[in-house]
């Protein structure tokens, strides 16, 4: 325990000192991203409440609803951070899902990568009577990981190596019908929604 004690408060000071010598490059702002892409078309956005955006302190933010032909519609949110120092690193869904009431269960992995590996997390997660299918990965610097503690230690590595720390969480949520087979419906246009955003996010979110 006080080996991971001291890991940790190692890990903290690097990165806060990283901060001070960041190489980021150039990127779009996520409020360029394209209203439509493939079959799927922009019908709203979302803006972060002051509390929300005081909780998160991220440097770029979006958030979306989008919509197929056959009426399905998927909530996309990127929280985009330049820089992971103290106090600044990437929230899980893990805390903030269930800090807001909502129950995560059904844990998987799917692998949406067309070429290199891309593995991304789903839960099914529910409050009161929503249910939806979740997915969500840590995404920056060329990299895409599910797990929440190999983006940390990929954060601390590409600091001494890249001078980098910056990436964002990116989160795809399909909402639920009703009746058999509603969540492999879900899942799947999640899915197809995911594989379609990957070859967009470089520009937003730097390689």
């Amino acid at each position: 325990m006080l080996l991971l004690l001291i890991c940790a408060a190692a890990f903290a000071r690097h990165l806060a000192r990283a901060g001070e010598r960041e190489q980021v490059p150039p990127r779009a702002l996520l409020s360029e991203f394209p209203p439509q892409f493939g079959a799927w078309r922009q019908i709203d956005e979302q803006t972060l409440s002051a509390g929300g955006f005081r909780e998160l302190k991220p440097d770029d933010y979006l958030s979306r609803t989008y919509v197929n032909d056959a009426g399905f519609q998927i909530f996309l949110s990127i929280v985009y951070y330049s820089s992971q120092r103290h106090r600044q690193t990437i929230h899980s869904p893990q805390n903030c899902l269930p800090g807001a009431g909502w129950t995560m269960s059904d844990h998987q992995l799917h692998d949406v990568g067309a070429v290199a590996e891309k593995r991304i997390n789903e839960y099914l997660i529910g409050k009161d009577d929503a249910k939806m299918v979740a997915f969500y990965w840590y995404h920056g610097r060329g990299r895409v990981v599910a797990s929440e503690y190999l983006g940390r230690f990929y954060a601390i590595k590409d600091s001494m190596t890249l001078g980098r720390t910056d990436g964002a969480l990116v989160r795809v949520i399909a909402p639920m019908g009703k009746g058999d087979g509603a969540a492999e419906q879900a899942r799947q246009m999640g899915l197809d929604f995911a594989r379609g955003l990957m070859p967009l996010l470089s520009s937003y979110i730097p390689d």
